[in-house]
C-alpha cells in the first residue's frame, strides 16, 4: 500500500469518526452540563468501592455516544476487514456479518477492530509486527464479550451487591452437596426477607429437597487450628479465596486486604474458574446434618466432643450440578464431548498459568460441570477447590523447597515426576509451570472412558508417578483422534523440558476442533500467514456476530404470558444456555473466545509446527 493511498483512507476514516464525535458532543451540550461528565470517582484507600449504579445517566450518556461513532466504526470493519477474508469459507458469512454490524447495535468490541483497517493495504498484512498487531486487536475486541466472562452468572438470580457486611443471616441454606475432609458444601439462596425476630437465628430450609431451587453453593472450611477472628482466619486459608472476586469485611480487614494484595497473586474470572462471589468469615452453626456428618468440626458450644474453632471461613458460589468423576461413572461421552471437555480444561490451566498460578490438587473431584446445556451438548466445565494452589507473587511458579516441610500440594498420586522427585536444598526450587499439565494428562483417560494410569484398581495395579516409564503408559482408544492421543502423551512426558507448556497446548486442540480441515491432511505443508490470518479474522468476526444474538434480557421472559408464575425462575435460570447460538452452544463459543482472547501469531505457528511433527 502506497503512501498516498494510506494517508488518504486514514483521512476519509478518520474525518467521518471526528464529524460523528463533533455532531454527538452538540447533541448532547443542549440537555447535559457539561462538567458533569467531566467529574472523577476517587475512594478512600482500604474501603470497598462498590459497583456503578445501574441507570446511571453517565453511563447511559456514553453508551448512546458509542452507538453514534460505532455506527461508521462499523461500516468501517465491514469494508476494510470483510472483503479481504476472500475464502469460500466466509461467503456466507461476509454477508450475514455486513448487515449486522452496520445495522445491529453493541459496536463496542467492533470499534476495537477499528485500527487494523488503517494498518493494511488491498491483502492480508505481511509485515510480523503488523500481523501481531492484528492479534492485539483482535485480542481487544474479544475481551469485551460476554463470551470471555463466566456465562453461568446470567443463568441464576443477580447476585447482591452488598457494600456492608454479609453473615449466614442473610442465606437460606438448604440440604448439603457435598462433604470432604476439610470441608463442607449446602446448596443456599439469599434471604430476601430476614427475620428481626432473632437476630442470630440461621436460616434453614429443610422442607426443600428439590437443590435447583438453591442456585448458590456455600462452602464451610473446616476450622481446627486458626484463631476465631477474621483476620487470622482469612489469613491462613487465603489460597481458598484466590478466585473469589469480593471480600466481604469489617474495617479490620481492610489493611489486611492491603497487604494480602501486595503478596497474593489475583485470579481474573474465567469461564473455566469456579465462580465464586463473596468470601467472608462468620461464627460456626449447627448446619444441617452437621452431627452426622462433621461432629469433630463443630465447636464445644455445639457439641462439647468438638474439635472446632468458634468461627471458620464461607465461601460463596456458584451452584454447579456434579463433579466431573460423577458425570463420567454413568455416561458413554462421545469423542467430541471428551475433546471439548479437554480442551475446557486447558484453557482453565492456561488461565490459572498465564497468571502465576499453579493449582496443585487437580483431580476428577474438583472439576464441576454445569449440566444446564440441553441433553446433547457438552457440559460447561470450571476448576474448583484451590486449597492447594500456590499464588504468590514472590515466587510465581517456583517454589523455594529448603525443607521437606515445605508443603509440594495435594493428591500425591497425582503429582508430576518433578515434583514428587524433587529433594530439598538451600538453592532448590520445585518448578511448577508444567506440573498442573502432566495431571491433565492423567485426567485425560477418564475423560476418554479409561482407567486414570495412576490411579490404584481394584488389584491395587497402577502406574507410580515417581519411578514410571513412558512406555508403560496403556495407548489411549484406536478412534481418539491421533493428534489428541499424541497430545495427551506429550503431556505425560517425564521430562518437563519435552512436555509442552499450557498456552501451546490449549492450542493444539482448539486448532483440532476450529481450523480448516485441509490443514491437517496427510503430507500437508503448513498454512501460510495469509491463510492463518483469514482464519482468525474469520473466526473473530463470527464470535462477534453471534455474541449480540446471546444477549437476552430478563424482561424480555418474564413479560412471556405463556409461562406460569411458578416457573419463570426456572426458565430464566436456562433460557440463556438452551438458546441457540447459531452453530455452536454456549461452551464452544466460549472455547473459542478463551482462545481469541489470548491469541498470538507465535503461538498459533507453534502449535502447527508440533501437530505436522505429531500427526
Amino acid at each position: 500500500m502506497s503512501i498516498r493511498t494510506a494517508v488518504h483512507r486514514l483521512v476519509q476514516n478518520g474525518r467521518a469518526l471526528l464529524h460523528s464525535f463533533r455532531n454527538t458532543e452538540c447533541f448532547y451540550s443542549n440537555f447535559h452540563q457539561r462538567n458533569y461528565h467531566d467529574k472523577i470517582h476517587v475512594v478512600q484507600v482500604g474501603k470497598s468501592q462498590g459497583y456503578a449504579p445501574q441507570g446511571n445517566s453517565n453511563v447511559s450518556n456514553a453508551g448512546k455516544h458509542l452507538g453514534y461513532l460505532g455506527a461508521h466504526a462499523r461500516r468501517i470493519f465491514v469494508d476494510n476487514i470483510l472483503k479481504r477474508v476472500t475464502n469460500s469459507l466466509a461467503a456466507d458469512l461476509r454477508r450475514k456479518a455486513a448487515s449486522r454490524l452496520v445495522f445491529g447495535g453493541d459496536s463496542a468490541p467492533f470499534f476495537a477492530l477499528v485500527g487494523v483497517s488503517l494498518a493494511s493495504g488491498t491483502g492480508i498484512l505481511t509485515r510480523e509486527d503488523e500481523l501481531e498487531g492484528v492479534c492485539w486487536e483482535i485480542r481487544e475486541a474479544v475481551s469485551k464479550l460476554q463470551w470471555n466472562t463466566p456465562q453461568n452468572d446470567r443463568n441464576y438470580e443477580v447476585v447482591k451487591e452488598e457494600e456492608g457486611i454479609i453473615t449466614l443471616k442473610n442465606f437460606v441454606i438448604g440440604p448439603a452437596i457435598a462433604k470432604g475432609c476439610s470441608a463442607v458444601v449446602y446448596s443456599a439462596k439469599f434471604n430476601d426477607s430476614p427475620s428481626t425476630e432473632d437476630q442470630n437465628q440461621i436460616n434453614v430450609d429443610d422442607k426443600t429437597k428439590d437443590i435447583s431451587a438453591f442456585p448458590l453453593a456455600l462452602k464451610m472450611m473446616f476450622n481446627y487450628d486458626t484463631e476465631s477472628n477474621a483476620l487470622s482466619i482469612l489469613r491462613s486459608m487465603y489460597r481458598e479465596t484466590v478466585p473469589a472476586r469480593k471480600h466481604l469485611q469489617n474495617e479490620e480487614l481492610a489493611d489486611w486486604e492491603i497487604r494480602m494484595t501486595e503478596r497474593k497473586t489475583e485470579l481474573p474470572p474465567h469461564p473455566n474458574i469456579v465462580a465464586m462471589y463473596y468470601v467472608f468469615a462468620d461464627r460456626v452453626s449447627a448446619l444441617p446434618g452437621s452431627w452426622g456428618m462433621y461432629p469433630d468440626a463443630l465447636p464445644a458450644r455445639i457439641n462439647p466432643h468438638g474439635s472446632g474453632r468458634n468461627m471458620s471461613l464461607f465461601l460463596v458460589m456458584k451452584r454447579y450440578d456434579t463433579t466431573l468423576k460423577q458425570y463420567l461413572s454413568n455416561r458413554n461421552l462421545s469423542i467430541r464431548e471428551s475433546i471439548l471437555l479437554l480442551a475446557q480444561l486447558l484453557e482453565g490451566v492456561t488461565h490459572l498459568n498465564a497468571h502465576g498460578i499453579a493449582h496443585r490438587d487437580l483431580k476428577s473431584d474438583n472439576i464441576l460441570l454445569d449440566l444446564s446445556e440441553e441433553t446433547d451438548n457438552c457440559p460447561s466445565l470450571v476448576i474448583t477447590d484451590f486449597g492447594c494452589c500456590l499464588a504468590d507473587k514472590r515466587h510465581g511458579l517456583y517454589l523455594p523447597y529448603n525443607t521437606h516441610d515445605v508443603d509440594k500440594g495435594g493428591n500425591v498420586a497425582l503429582m508430576a515426576p518433578e515434583v514428587i522427585t524433587a529433594e530439598p536444598g538451600s538453592f532448590t526450587s520445585i518448578n511448577y509451570t508444567k506440573a498442573d499439565l502432566w495431571t491433565v494428562g492423567t485426567i485425560a483417560y477418564e475423560i476418554f472412558g479409561m482407567k486414570n494410569p495412576f490411579h490404584n484398581d481394584k488389584e491395587g495395579i497402577s502406574l507410580k508417578n515417581h519411578n514410571y516409564k513412558e512406555t508403560d503408559i496403556q495407548p489411549l482408544p484406536n478412534h481418539v483422534p491421533t493428534i489428541i492421543s499424541a497430545l495427551i502423551k506429550n503431556l505425560l512426558s517425564r521430562n518437563l523440558y519435552k512436555r509442552l507448556d499450557a498456552e501451546t497446548a490449549a492450542t493444539v486442540i482448539q486448532l483440532h476442533l476450529w481450523a480448516p480441515s485441509n490443514w491437517f491432511r496427510s503430507e500437508w505443508k503448513l498454512p501460510s500467514t495469509n491463510e492463518v490470518m483469514q482464519w482468525l479474522l474469520c473466526l473473530t468476526t463470527k464470535v462477534l456476530c453471534e455474541e449480540r444474538n446471546s444477549i437476552l434480557e430478563p424482561a424480555e421472559i418474564l413479560e412471556n404470558d405463556n409461562i406460569q408464575e411458578d416457573g419463570k425462575q426456572n426458565f430464566y435460570n436456562r433460557s440463556l444456555s438452551t438458546r441457540s447460538y447459531g452453530r455452536r452452544t454456549m461452551p464452544e463459543y466460549q472455547l473459542i473466545a478463551s482462545f481469541l482472547g489470548r491469541v498470538t501469531l507465535g503461538n498459533i505457528r507453534a502449535a502447527l509446527k508440533w501437530t505436522q511433527q505429531n500427526v
